[in-house]
C-alpha cells in the first residue's frame, strides 16, 4: 500500500482511531453503519475531504439531520472510519503471517495487498490524498500501522531466503512490489482491464519481481 509519504498496516495488532463512537450492537445497526461509510468514502472520493459537508455526508447516507452523529462524531471521525477498514481487512493477514513460514506468509500477504488494491481502490486514493487533512495523532497510527506492514514482509523475505537479502532490502522490494501494484490500480484509467484479469497480471508480475529479488 502506498501513501502521501508511505503508510499501509500492521503486525501484532492493527490501530485504529477508536471512533469516538461505540460500534453498534446489532448486526443490523453494523450494516449501517457500513453503508454509512461506503455512502461517506464514495462521496470523499468525488469531491475531497475538504468539499464535503456533515450534510452532504448524511444526505449521500440516506440520513438527516443530526442522525448522522450517531454513527461518527464528526467529519474527521467519518474519514478515520472510512481508512480504518483499510488496517482492519488486513490485520487477519499480518496476524496470519506472523504464524506461517516465510513462504506461506509472503503468499498471505501479497494476497491480501491484490484484494485491497484491486476490490477497493478507492479506499486507496483517500488514503493517500486526504490523510493529511486527519489529525496528527492519526497520521502517526497510520505511518505505525505502515512501518508494522513492511516489518511483517521483510520478516518473510528474510525467512524465505536467509541471506539472499538484508532487512534493508528486503525493505525496499516491499515498498517495490506494493508501488507496482498501487499504481497499477491507481493509474490505470477507464480502460484498464477488468478486476480479475488485472488481478492476475498483477500477481504474475509482483511474483516475478519477487524472485527477481531474491535470485540478485
Amino acid at each position: 500500500m502506498t501513501t502521501g509519504e508511505a503508510p499501509a498496516v500492521t503486525v501484532s495488532e492493527t490501530e485504529t482511531a477508536a471512533a469516538e463512537t461505540a460500534p453498534p450492537a446489532t448486526v443490523r445497526g453494523r450494516r449501517r453503519r457500513e453503508a454509512v461509510l461506503d455512502a461517506a468514502e464514495e462521496l470523499f472520493l468525488a469531491r475531497g475531504f475538504l468539499g464535503t459537508s456533515m450534510d452532504e455526508l448524511g444526505a449521500a447516507a440516506g440520513i438527516t439531520g443530526p442522525g448522522l452523529y450517531r454513527h461518527v462524531a464528526s467529519k474527521d471521525a467519518l474519514l478515520m472510519a472510512v481508512l480504518d477498514r483499510i488496517w482492519a481487512d488486513l490485520k487477519p493477514a499480518i496476524a496470519a503471517a506472523r504464524e506461517l513460514p516465510p513462504d506461506a506468509a509472503l503468499e498471505v500477504l501479497l494476497g491480501a495487498h491484490l484484494d485491497l488494491a484491486v476490490g477497493q481502490p478507492g479506499a486507496l486514493v483517500l488514503l493517500i490524498r486526504e490523510l493529511r487533512h486527519l489529525p496528527g495523532d492519526y497520521r502517526a497510527r497510520a505511518d505505525r500501522n505502515h512501518r508494522r506492514y513492511v516489518d511483517a514482509w521483510v520478516e518473510a523475505l528474510t525467512g524465505r531466503a536467509p541471506g539472499a537479502l538484508s532487512r534493508g532490502q528486503a525493505r525496499t522490494v516491499a515498498l517495490a512490489v506494493h508501488g507496482l501494484i498501487d499504481n497499477a490500480v491507481l493509474r490505470g484509467g477507464p480502460d484498464r482491464v477488468a478486476a480479475e484479469g488485472q488481478r492476475a497480471l498483477l500477481e504474475r508480475l509482483a511474483r516475478g519481481a519477487l524472485e527477481a529479488a531474491v535470485a540478485a
